[in-house]
C-alpha cells in the first residue's frame, strides 16, 4: 500500500514538475468572464477651419453662415479673419 501511495505522489510530482517548471503553464486556468465592449460614443464630424486649417469638432465649433453654407472656426480670431477677406 506504502508503495502506491509513492508511486502516486511521484506521478503527481512529475505531473506538476513537467506543466509548471518545464512547460512554464499554470496548473489551473481560471475561467473568467468574457469582456463586454462598452458602447463607443459615434464620432463626431471634423470641420475644417478654412483660415489656419486646424479640425474642430462640429460641436466645439463657431460657426458662421454666408448665403446659405455654414462655415466653421477653431476660435473668434479665425471668424474675424474670414469676414475681412468677405
Amino acid at each position: 500500500m506504502a508503495f502506491i501511495l509513492r508511486f502516486l505522489l511521484v506521478l503527481i510530482g512529475g505531473y506538476i514538475f513537467y506543466k509548471v517548471i518545464w512547460k512554464g503553464e499554470p496548473l489551473f486556468r481560471l475561467k473568467r468572464k468574457p469582456r463586454i465592449p462598452h458602447p463607443q460614443k459615434p464620432l463626431e464630424e471634423m470641420k475644417k477651419d478654412p483660415i489656419c486649417g486646424t479640425y474642430i469638432p462640429e460641436n466645439q465649433a463657431i460657426k458662421y453662415r454666408v448665403d446659405g453654407e455654414t462655415h466653421y472656426f477653431c476660435s473668434e480670431e479665425c471668424k474675424t479673419k474670414f469676414r475681412q477677406l468677405q
